[in-house]
């Protein structure tokens, strides 16, 4: 028996796209998001689609690293090549980002879940340029949480 201390990882999670050129199949987003990037025009909010698995939380991800990167050297801005190294880049790949709020909405759908989003919406961020939220599976909100959400 050997002593194996590397823990298990789905193999979707090990080989997840980490920079929107990695993106396989959304050739038209990659373009969209890097176009946006590269005009200095980027929306204010961006709403994923897709079938389950087509990667919307990993886009959602790399958009967050993307907008945060501070480059290797700490000057540089939003980028569709996020560096990877910087202590943004490595606090969002870690989970770890203070300004970076992902929530699941398939087990948080009430509308007080929503509202403790709403309250924190209202402060700057504290270690990123951007405060980045991702709501995944928002879809299964209630009414109540929808409406509040609408109202932010």
């Amino acid at each position: 028996m050997t002593d194996n201390t590397t823990p298990y990882r789905v193999l979707a999670r090990t080989y997840r796209p980490t920079k929107l050129a990695e993106l396989i199949g959304q050739e038209a987003l990659v373009r969209a998001l890097s176009n946006a990037m590269a005009s200095g025009r980027v929306a204010h909010a961006f709403l994923l689609t897709g079938i389950r698995g087509v990667g919307k939380t990993t886009t959602a991800r790399i958009i967050a690293r993307s907008l945060n990167c501070t480059g290797a050297d700490g000057t540089g801005g939003p980028t569709v090549d996020p560096c990877g190294v910087c202590p943004s880049c490595l606090s969002i790949a870690s989970d770890n980002a203070m300004d970076v709020i992902e929530m699941d909405a398939a087990t948080r759908t009430g509308i007080d879940d929503i509202r403790e989003i709403v309250e924190k919406v209202h402060y700057a961020p504290v270690a990123s340029r951007f405060k980045i939220y991702i709501i995944d599976e928002v879809h299964m909100l209630s009414e109540k949480a929808f409406n509040a959400l609408l109202k932010t």
